[in-house]
């Protein structure tokens, strides 16, 4: 869409260039040669910000807030993956392992150890809320980066060189070596790329810090044979590792219209990933 719209500004300007060049006489060949020199001078680099603004006219507000406002402060990053397992009408929400709320099926994505020049060369330091004593080697994708290098952080994960790249591990954590789920029928499983939810920078709750998360969000494809088992966890009801709630639920963070209480937390990214978009919460 963008090219087009670039290709459609270039087919402009290039005609209004040759109506001119119509209706005024022809210039001597010196003069012809300044006109064209400063077409040159002045149409590329006109061209080049067009296209450029155009590529990035969706992160304008990020660019602003990494580039000026935070510039040579560092910014947390959080960059995971989360599952919407729907079962005639509820989706599955299991319990976050670190605080007391429930959330989708997923979590941080990995890098691998030969991302450590990457690291290196932005300036990555270890997340200071699940830092390690091995630290950035922990190798989950949430860390502290110079926010002038936000934005080649989220190339450089958009390019999936030297980190995880399948969403298979946070299912078999947290609903296979659980036994939440049977792991010979759930083996493998099949799911649908839905999209990325990508927050603000904003003032991070544990840190003096702005943050940023960016999650991919995926819908799990059951086969004929997991549906029935799914189903039947569905009957079984909630327990204190699984809960299974509607969409309207989930768009309160777990307060129950029906019973005008809020037996339990759920997460403000799970919202985030039903409605695919980030919203204040």
């Amino acid at each position: 869409m963008r090219v087009a719209i670039t290709t459609i500004l270039v087919l402009i300007f290039g005609t209004l260039l040759l109506f001119l060049v119509q209706i005024y006489p022809s210039p001597s060949p010196n003069v012809a040669l300044a006109i064209s020199l400063c077409v040159e001078f002045v149409a590329a680099p006109i061209f080049y910000f067009i296209v450029k603004g155009l590529e990035n006219i969706g992160r304008l507000p990020l660019i602003f807030s990494t580039q000026i406002t935070n510039r040579n402060k560092y910014v947390r990053m959080s960059i995971s993956y989360l599952y919407r397992i729907e079962v005639n009408g509820k989706y599955l929400l299991v319990k976050n392992r670190k605080w007391n709320h429930y959330q989708l099926v997923g979590g941080a994505y990995k890098a691998f150890s030969t991302v450590m020049p990457i690291y290196r060369k932005y300036g990555v330091k270890p997340d200071k809320i699940f830092s390690t004593e091995d630290g950035i080697a922990k190798s989950d994708l949430r860390f502290m980066v110079p926010g002038r290098n936000v934005l080649a952080m989220i190339d450089w994960f958009n390019s999936q060189k030297d980190r995880e790249i399948s969403q298979w591990r946070e299912f078999c954590e947290e609903l296979l070596t659980t036994k939440i789920l049977d792991k010979d029928v759930f083996r493998y499983v099949d799911y649908t790329y839905v999209g990325v939810v990508q927050t603000p920078l904003r003032k991070a709750k544990h840190l003096p810090n702005q943050e940023m998360f960016l999650f991919e969000i995926f819908d799990l494809k059951p086969t004929r044979e997991q549906i029935p088992l799914l189903e039947e966890l569905l009957m079984k009801g909630d327990t204190d590792q699984v809960k299974w709630v509607d969409r309207n639920t989930i768009e309160t963070l777990g307060f129950d219209q029906a019973t005008r209480e809020k037996p339990f937390d759920i997460g403000a990214h799970t919202k985030w990933a039903i409605e695919e978009k980030w919203s204040e919460s």
